[in-house]
């Protein structure tokens, strides 16, 4: 026998690979065990839903309702024939002459409310037709001893006739404080340019 070494001869054997092996499987399964449970710990992750947008607003949208011709009570006819835009078609009747009073603040704060908002919706509703569209206008209103307005015309640099007929339609339901003394004309100036 030779000497050198203390240790007992190795035996070969199998059986030693095979629990290698096996010690391996066993400790790979028991980390993805271990894994997996520290994952099921954890809640789920939930996916944020973001709420939705409202849509932008179109940049012509009314912001006002423009009254149908069929809920505006009818005006008289104009007063004198051929007074611009307002005209009814030249029919021979007096002038009605008015000599009430309305304060120009009253008429101003009126004007300032919904009439202001309607008149820029009528423009803004032919912008869409025509983004060059820009002017001055003028409306000249009878004011009733009642407050209502009983005649209108128009005039100005303006000049488009579908922009007269909404603002004319308009006009007629607008409601003024009543007049001291009798019916009053004013004349209101509006100057109408695109929004940029």
């Amino acid at each position: 026998m030779a000497q050198g070494s203390s240790l007992p001869p190795l035996k070969s054997s199998s059986s030693k690979g095979k629990y290698a092996v096996v010690l391996l499987l066993l400790l790979g399964t028991c980390s993805a065990g271990w894994f997996y449970l520290q994952r099921g710990d954890d809640p789920a992750p939930v996916a944020e839903v973001a709420e939705p947008e409202p849509p932008p607003r179109a940049q012509f949208e009314p912001e006002i309702e423009i009254p149908e011709p069929e809920e505006i009570e009818p005006a008289e006819a104009p007063e004198t024939p051929g007074q611009g835009e307002g005209s009814g078609g030249g029919r021979d009747r007096e002038p009605v002459v008015c000599n009430g009073t309305l304060q120009a603040s009253q008429i101003r704060a009126t004007i300032n409310g919904a009439p202001r908002k309607q008149v820029q919706t009528c423009y803004e509703q032919r912008l869409k037709d025509n983004n060059l569209l820009q002017g001055q206008m003028t409306v000249l209103i009878t004011i009733a001893s009642s407050g209502r307005v009983r005649n209108v015309s128009i005039s100005g640099s303006l000049r488009d006739s579908q922009v007269y007929s909404c603002v004319r339609r308009v006009a007629r339901s607008w409601k003024f404080p009543n007049p001291e003394g009798g019916c009053v004309r004013t004349a209101v100036p509006f100057s109408l340019t695109p929004k940029l």
